[in-house]
């Protein structure tokens, strides 16, 4: 076994102690003899401090051997010559364990081919998780701590919009950036443009994004659901167990209003994602659904030559019917579902349940995702308290490491699971807050406006207020026609 022999003292050590280099040099040359392992090199670090592992040439040429994978084995006079650090002694075990590189101690009688020796390694293991733990949640509490101060985490990336002097803790505005982060706000509220077509807008009038690259639609994204641009900072988004949000030290770009409004647009449009992007005429894209077998309905659009030039008529059908066959029902023309829906408002007393009725669905709805919730989190209590017990197996000799390796990785595995269901069902929360806007003032405004609407203002009308629209589509027996009804409406709350 290829074995480096490491040796180290201080000058203090030596002059107080006794320690010498030459005299363990030896004591190890033995030891190695004795066991019949070949010496792989010598390290020798004098006059040196065990304090850290950076200012120790001898011990950084070693770990360089140990991971090319020439050092099978690591023999010291005792385990303080390597490190007095534990989090270098973290470290190297760990680097030991990935290298496959065996660990021995001569005072200590520390060998890992034994097993008191595998036991020692185990324990020193299990610190060294500890430690390991213990870095990650110092970090995470100083990350914490600095967010409900109101100071932002993005040490490297600085939000769009914002500048960050080196040694300043507070973001100040980058007024160009600012002006660019308004204009995203207002083309995508209330001009009702796509996050592409913004993207293709900024790029085609050549203005970068923060790091100099080109927009794209998640670059747009980011910048609509950056909280950073209302003055507040955020702790945590993607855990809802822990997440927060506070108001900031720095001050805000736009509008809370405005940027509550991208938010719900944001969460409708992302539910929705369009076969086809909306053109002009088809402003029921993404809103249709089929009452038979409750597929969305896709564009099916036409166009003929006529004396007048192209004609186009804008139809639509139940995604079913195209891909698999599996609906009956017929290609729908667009004039028919908005007459349909027309009718449908004007019969809203009739088609309506009352607000009551609605209030009391969305609280049983609330009890049952609230119960969800509870019974998730039991969960993650229970494999918090196996992987207490696995480990307790793994110290007694009950498993070995490999085992206890693929234990801890599947109970890690079932609470990431445990945790993305977490966060869909915070997400329901949110859908089921109640609604500030009465329904039958939609329906008012849908009356009293709708046919007065351009085709651009009618698709930001159902953007702001409708999440699905159910279409009955009966086939009528010995016609080629079929009887178009809707049959429902979705509303967002907000």
């Amino acid at each position: 076994m290829e074995t480096a022999i490491y040796c180290r003292v201080s000058t203090d050590e030596q002059a107080q102690e006794g320690f010498s280099i030459r005299a363990q040099e030896q004591k190890l040359k033995d030891f190695a003899n004795v066991k019949d392992w070949s010496i792989y090199n010598f390290y020798i670090d004098e006059g040196i401090s065990g304090k850290n592992l950076t200012e120790r040439p001898a011990v950084s040429r070693m770990i360089e051997d140990i991971k090319a994978g020439h050092v099978k084995n690591v023999l010291v006079f005792k385990l303080d010559r390597l490190t007095r650090s534990v989090a270098d002694l973290v470290y190297l075990i760990d680097l030991f364990n990935q290298s496959t590189c065996a660990f021995n101690s001569l005072m200590e009688s520390l060998d890992t081919s034994t097993a008191s020796g595998r036991m020692f390694i185990k324990i020193i293991g299990i610190f060294a998780e500890f430690e390991r733990e213990n870095i990650a949640e110092r970090v995470r509490t100083g990350k914490e701590r600095k967010t409900r101060e109101g100071f932002a985490n993005n040490s490297s990336d600085k939000s769009y919009g914002y500048d960050r002097p080196n040694g300043e803790r507070i973001q100040t505005i980058n007024e160009a950036e600012a002006q660019n982060v308004r204009t995203i706000f207002d083309m995508y509220v209330n001009q009702g443009m796509s996050l592409n077509a913004i993207a293709r807008s900024f790029n085609l009038q050549k203005i970068p994004s923060k790091k100099g690259f080109l927009w794209s639609s998640g670059s747009i994204r980011s910048v609509l659901t950056n909280c950073n641009l209302v003055g507040n900072v955020r702790y945590l988004m993607n855990d809802p167990a822990r997440n927060f949000e506070v108001a900031g030290k720095h001050e805000a770009i736009i509008s809370e209003e405005l940027y509550n409004a991208a938010q719900i647009l944001i969460e409708k449009n992302g539910m929705v994602a369009p076969t086809k992007r909306p053109v002009e005429h088809n402003y029921f894209v993404n809103f249709l659904y089929c009452s038979g077998c409750g597929v969305k309905y896709i564009p099916h659009n036409t166009t003929k030559m006529t004396k007048r030039g192209k004609a186009t008529t804008y139809s639509f059908g139940c995604r079913n019917k195209f891909l698999k066959g599996g609906c009956n029902t017929k290609v729908i023309v667009a004039s028919k579902i908005e007459k349909a829906l027309i009718d449908y408002f004007e019969r809203y007393d009739e088609v309506f349940i009352s607000d009551a009725e609605e209030a009391a669905r969305l609280e049983r709805e609330r009890q049952n995702n609230d119960l969800q919730i509870q019974n998730y989190r039991e969960q993650l209590r229970h494999y918090d308290s196996r992987e207490k017990e696995v480990m307790t197996n793994y110290i007694g000799g009950g498993i070995d490491f490999e085992s206890y390796r693929f234990m801890k990785k599947q109970l890690d595995s079932d609470r990431d699971f445990i945790r993305a269901q977490l966060e869909k069902l915070a997400g329901n929360e949110q859908d089921n807050r109640p609604s500030t806007i009465r329904r039958e003032k939609i329906a008012a405004s849908f009356r009293d406006s709708w046919q007065g609407l351009t085709n651009t203002e009618k698709r930001l009308f159902l953007t702001n207020y409708v999440k699905k629209i159910v279409v009955s589509n009966e086939p009528i027996e010995g016609s080629k026609y079929s009887a178009i009804k809707i049959v429902d409406v979705e509303f967002y709350s907000y």
